[in-house]
């Protein structure tokens, strides 16, 4: 198997640099709409793409957001084009689990598409937010031309001010 992002996989890939501010708005975000999923996308200089410089919240437009979530197409569109003018990028989403668990899902396995995507998950309940996880999305791909094996995985990101 060929890892697609191994040339990003060293230790400072998987070091993400994140505010104690914008960690903790997003976190008491994540407990203010429990019972449901929040979600929404963050923000990084081309520059420095492991360093979360905003965060840009987004409606949760699944048809059940008590058990996934789907970032709001216009604020997605619009936020492809604020960053297109700028010095900025989309690393990643966010979105919380309300269950608890703050390990992707199969359904977050299922849609992660975009290969060193990052994604922040906080885990709450009814007594509010938990632990929050970072993970980048890893493809690996056969080196056999005709396999057409394509393996997805969250590898786990270290998150520091």
């Amino acid at each position: 198997m060929k890892d697609r992002g191994s040339e990003n996989s060293g230790q400072s890939q998987n070091q993400i640099v994140f505010s104690a501010r914008l960690h903790q708005e997003v976190r008491d975000l994540a407990a203010l709409h429990w019972p449901e999923e929040v979600c929404g996308l963050l923000i990084a200089s081309k520059d420095s793409p492991n360093r979360i410089g905003r965060v840009v919240v987004a409606r949760n437009v699944a048809d059940d957001p008590q058990k996934t979530f789907e970032i709001d197409p216009q604020t997605l569109f619009d936020t492809h084009r604020a960053v297109r003018t700028s010095n900025e990028t989309i690393v990643g989403c966010f979105h919380s689990h309300p269950n608890g668990n703050v390990l992707p899902s199969n359904t977050d396995r299922e849609r992660a598409d975009e290969d060193g995507f990052l994604w922040l998950i906080i885990a709450t309940t009814h007594t509010g937010a938990g632990a929050s996880g970072m993970y980048r999305i890893v493809h690996q791909t056969s080196d056999a031309p005709d396999d057409g094996a394509n393996i997805r995985y969250f590898q786990r990101c270290k998150l520091t001010e």
